[in-house]
């Protein structure tokens, strides 16, 4: 099923002056989804193999971190230092114009990939965040650093201190929640991601992006509201892949969405 399960232990700690101090120790693991194990996949020229013989991922990480609370506002800071062991990776294996077994013919400027255990995954980062209330209007923010690298180590060594594809090295969000009056409730938020890789072999970057998400909410009455979202209201080409032969992939443009929440 691709489920993750985890266990985890965490203890805090006030130390006065509104300062309080958290660390935590987890682990975890993943097994292979469906997918994984057993469906190929098209994209353009690029070709990606399944794998039936995935062993499940296995994280262990560390984290600690500071908070400061002084009337309405917060602000934390929280270091972390994961590990994944067996990291399901799809590895570039072979390059076009070729024949291959079982993939068959892959055109020039395709690749073909195949999922696999390809070693670890260290990602060591820091994130700090902020919040503050007044009133009816509450204010977030935050902002992460992530230092990830791949070891291959003998199954992919190839890989091995290059960047996990799809992971950025920096992230913020900033956000506000207004409660306009009794019944309306506007909120907005934006998002920033660096720039990043699409493959496995840090060949193929993926422009940086911002998107803006907006949403306002009328309470009808207890238990029923109406909503308006948009999601990427500036309407911003967000890389998320690109092909062998170029050909690029870009998330969802500028989208409303209306409807009834419904709660008891």
């Amino acid at each position: 099923s691709g489920e993750v399960v985890s266990a985890r232990l965490a203890v805090r700690r006030d130390l006065g002056g509104g300062w309080a101090a958290r660390a935590a120790a987890y682990s975890g693991f993943r097994p292979a989804t469906l997918n994984e194990l057993h469906r190929p996949f098209r994209v353009g020229n690029d070709l990606t193999e399944a794998n039936a013989g995935l062993e499940p991922e296995q994280l262990q990480g560390l984290e600690g971190g500071l908070s400061w609370t002084a009337g309405a506002t917060t602000l934390g800071l929280t270091a972390f230092a994961n590990r994944i062991e067996d990291a399901i990776v799809n590895v570039t294996i072979g390059v076009g114009p070729a024949t291959f077994p079982r993939a068959g013919f892959v055109p020039a400027g395709g690749v073909l990939r195949q999922r696999m255990n390809a070693g670890t995954i260290e990602a060591v980062g820091a994130e700090l965040n902020a919040e503050h209330r007044r009133d009816r209007l509450t204010l977030t923010g935050a902002v992460s650093y992530t230092r990830a690298e791949v070891d291959g180590g003998s199954s992919a060594p190839q890989l091995t201190g290059l960047r996990p594809a799809q992971a950025p090295r920096w992230s913020a969000t900033a956000g506000a929640d207004w409660r306009a009056t009794e019944r309306l409730t506007l909120s907005a938020q934006a998002r920033y991601e660096s720039a990043r890789f699409d493959d496995d072999l840090n060949s193929r970057a993926l422009d940086a992006a911002v998107t803006v998400d907006g949403r306002a909410e009328w309470r009808v009455r207890d238990g029923v509201s109406l909503y308006l979202a948009g999601d990427n209201l500036a309407d911003a080409e967000v890389q998320v892949s690109v092909t062998g032969d170029g050909v690029e992939g870009y998330a969802a443009p500028r989208t409303l969405r209306a409807g009834v929440t419904l709660s008891w």
